[in-house]
């Protein structure tokens, strides 16, 4: 005969490890998380509904939800959207780049290209969604190297180095717009003259950077 007493015991013991998980997961991502990864960590689809309704979770988008215990955070579409560009592995592809990457290295201080109200994301070309993309999200398709992507809580970005080399390959801003980020990016040490010279770059990308840093002193 089962002991009850045990058996609540046992479900409670299992709730907690369950709500520990997730919260080392939430932790990692800004507060956020998948219903995959909600499931990963003990809770069970079902269950999904409930704890939105107690208020313990926050429904953000399809599959994607926040602990509403976790600390309040600047830019929480950063996450939200960086956890939508997952693969069916549970890998995120989308990188964040062009105006919305330059817009994060001169946060808080200013930002420049506030006419650019669009978050700009970078995803593999082999990259493909059933749904449509969300609304504010605007979608790039490259294949980028280890080597030019950064991480930050909850979201990853392009290098300050490869920010600035697609923006200037896209003509999207004046250069004059684009020589004064680049020597406020230069100014916080996030990219030197030194890595310009040394960057497997091609050569003509290197000549426009460095005359773009000579430009702004003329």
């Amino acid at each position: 005969m089962r002991d009850n007493g045990s058996i609540v015991q046992k479900a409670m013991r299992s709730n907690k490890e369950a709500s520990r998980c997730l919260q080392t997961i939430a932790e990692a991502q800004a507060g956020f998380f998948t219903a995959k990864q909600a499931q990963s960590a003990g809770f069970s689809s079902s269950s999904h509904t409930y704890h939105v309704r107690e208020g313990n979770w926050a429904r953000e988008y399809r599959g994607i939800y926040r602990l509403r215990s976790s600390p309040a955070v600047l830019r929480p579409e950063l996450a939200r959207w960086h956890l939508w560009s997952m693969n069916r592995d549970g890998r995120p592809q989308g990188v964040y780049n062009y105006f919305t990457a330059l817009d994060l290295y001169l946060m808080p201080e200013t930002r420049p290209l506030d006419r650019h109200p669009d978050l700009h994301m970078t995803v593999p070309t082999s990259f493909r969604r059933s749904g449509a993309t969300p609304e504010g999200l605007a979608l790039h398709y490259a294949d980028l190297p280890e080597s030019d992507i950064a991480a930050r809580t909850g979201y990853r970005l392009t290098t300050p180095l490869r920010t600035m080399l697609d923006l200037a390959a896209a003509n999207a801003i004046s250069r004059e717009a684009l020589s004064k980020a680049l020597l406020q990016i230069a100014e916080r040490g996030l990219i030197t003259r030194g890595q310009i010279k040394s960057a497997r770059i091609p050569e003509v990308s290197r000549l426009q950077l460095e005359a773009l840093l000579e430009w702004k002193k003329r």
